[in-house]
């Protein structure tokens, strides 16, 4: 039986999945890890500009676990 490849299994995160943002100043899309409290999602800014005026559109789908696996 072949064994699972544990540095590529280290890559991926079982915790909380990745929620999209979309910056309202320069329209950058891009996600972040969820945020663990309140004072974390107020803290988040844009990667392009850093900006502060961001908004939460959704939420990643996951890849390691699809669904109805």
């Amino acid at each position: 039986m072949k064994k699972p490849d544990v540095e590529n299994l280290a890559d991926r995160s079982n915790g909380p999945p990745d929620w999209q943002y979309e910056c309202l100043d320069c329209g950058e899309k891009f996600e972040m890890p969820a945020p663990r409290g309140p004072s974390d999602e107020k803290n988040r800014s844009c990667p392009e500009c850093s900006g502060k005026n961001i908004k939460r559109v959704g939420i990643a789908k996951s890849e390691v676990c699809p669904p109805g696996g």
